[in-house]
């Protein structure tokens, strides 16, 4: 019996997850390895956060969701990866030979070391319910960063505190132009304007002291809890294990194949696809199909497909109290019917890896 081992369960491996229970491998098993036994949806924080969805709602739990499909799951972390003799190593001490392995493992955030005491930790997904929780009900909580996932977060927070009696603002800081990739800058600081966040731009926390965070430029801001959300950085994993990689991220051909290594595949945050590929979830569920027909051909000795990305995705980022913003290259809209059109994909996701 020859294994495939999946390592993280992210959109591109609950996809081949789900199609294994549909279609195995004749005299192959799938092995799952991951840190959690649960899978949560980043997609569905923003409305975890402002009270639209519970817990439950925003996650798959991968015990019965791997043994339904007919495959095996361990919680364990891999922390090296030995290409030559096709092994993974483990946090526990076990190790897991692999005949074809992919990773989709995600991304982690760097917290400065003198932040850290200020700021929860967001990863592994599951810390981040405890994050939003400890931040919703914080005197002043502060956000960092211009990105997607800093914007939504400080607008869910600010209007779920809002609902629930809280007066003190959330702060949003961001150390560049907030969603400078994107043509939604001017809408995006008037709804921010327009809930009452407090936005500071181009500025950056350099101390904490007392309750008081002091930034590049000299501004003093009160904060008792910080939502650390600014770029993607890499696991040092495939680094260490002396894969070719990018600022850590593992390097992969148009295949998802790791470069040098057919034998070794990657999808979503973890790898580096190019120049100008963006990491976000709408990636990860794209190369789901590819990455399981790929998975097949190798088998199969077949010729494998390309990942063509498109030069435009749909993005919808969550306003609060029900509204949201709608991107599709230099088309936008927003409103309450936006935001249904997130909830309905979300859901509709979610509906796939359900019990």
């Amino acid at each position: 019996m020859r294994t495939i081992v999946l390592v993280g369960a992210g959109h591109a491996h609950l996809h081949i997850i789900r199609a294994w229970s549909r279609e195995p491998i004749p005299n192959w098993r799938l092995v799952v390895l991951s840190s959690s036994s649960y899978q949560y949806y980043s997609g569905m924080f923003s409305g975890y956060a402002e009270g639209h969805y519970n817990e439950k709602e925003t996650r798959v739990p991968l015990v019965p969701f791997c043994r339904i499909a007919g495959a095996l799951f361990y919680e364990e972390t891999v922390t090296k990866i030995d290409a030559a003799t096709q092994t993974l190593y483990c946090a526990s001490g076990k190790s897991y030979p692999y005949d074809l392995v992919s990773f989709d493992i995600g991304s982690r955030i760097d917290i400065p070391l003198n932040f850290e005491e200020i700021s929860p930790q967001i990863k592994p997904a599951d810390k981040m319910i405890e994050a939003i929780e400890s931040i919703r009900t914080t005197e002043h909580p502060v956000v960092i960063g211009g990105g997607a996932a800093a914007v939504e977060m400080a607008l869910s927070i600010h209007e779920w505190r809002k609902n629930n009696g809280y007066s003190n603002p959330v702060q949003l800081i961001s150390k560049s132009a907030l969603l400078s990739e994107t043509n939604a800058q001017h809408s995006v600081r008037d709804e921010l304007r327009a809930a009452g966040v407090h936005l500071k731009e181009q500025d950056s926390p350099s101390s904490f002291h007392e309750s008081v965070i002091t930034t590049a430029s000299g501004n003093m801001y009160p904060c008792t809890s910080m939502f650390w959300l600014t770029g993607a950085s890499s696991f040092s994993l495939f680094a260490e294990s002396g894969l070719v990689t990018e600022e850590g991220f593992l390097v992969v051909t148009p295949t998802l194949q790791a470069a040098e290594q057919p034998l070794i595949f990657a999808a979503g945050d973890c790898a580096h696809f190019g120049e100008g590929i963006a990491k976000n979830g709408v990636h990860a569920v794209k190369q789901g199909p590819i990455l399981w027909y790929n998975l097949q051909a190798i088998i199969l000795n077949q010729k494998l497909r390309a990942y063509e990305p498109k030069s435009n995705q749909l993005s919808i980022l969550s306003l609060g109290n029900r509204r949201a913003l709608a991107l599709y290259g230099n088309k936008s809209f927003k409103g309450k019917l936006a935001w249904k059109l997130k909830n309905r994909i979300d859901q509709n996701f979610m509906r796939k890896y359900r019990l």
